[in-house]
């Protein structure tokens, strides 16, 4: 049966296995490097701009982008690439602003009589 686009999956396929992907986002970062440092060059990057384009990923998607060549990165990542080898390079998300260090949390305690 041939699947026409109607019924072709939007989102495009992880470049592992899914029972990999799914052991590393249950994973500390040493096994993260374990199983990370078994890929390919070209497959880790791939793997880190797929897990970085996902919000719920995106820092699983920077521990596996520290195990790859920045020029691989940008190769197969392109733009994306390019932010995440500078952010390995610096350490920084690129989500962490200045907004966000010392905001007062919200206490509804004080209020409540």
């Amino acid at each position: 049966m041939t699947m026409t686009s109607r019924y072709r999956p939007n989102e495009p396929t992880s470049p592992v296995p899914l029972d990999v992907l799914s052991l590393l986002m249950r994973s500390e970062e040493a096994r993260v490097a374990e199983i990370v440092r078994q890929l390919s060059g070209g497959q880790r990057a791939a793997l880190a701009v797929y897990c970085f384009a996902r919000a719920h990923m995106r820092s699983l998607g920077l521990q596996i982008a520290r195990h790859c060549e920045g020029r691989t990165l940008v190769a197969v990542g392109g733009p994306m690439g390019q932010t995440m080898a500078d952010q390995v390079e610096s350490g920084e998300a690129f989500d962490v602003g200045p907004y966000q260090h010392g905001t007062r949390k919200v206490t509804l305690a004080r209020f409540a009589a």
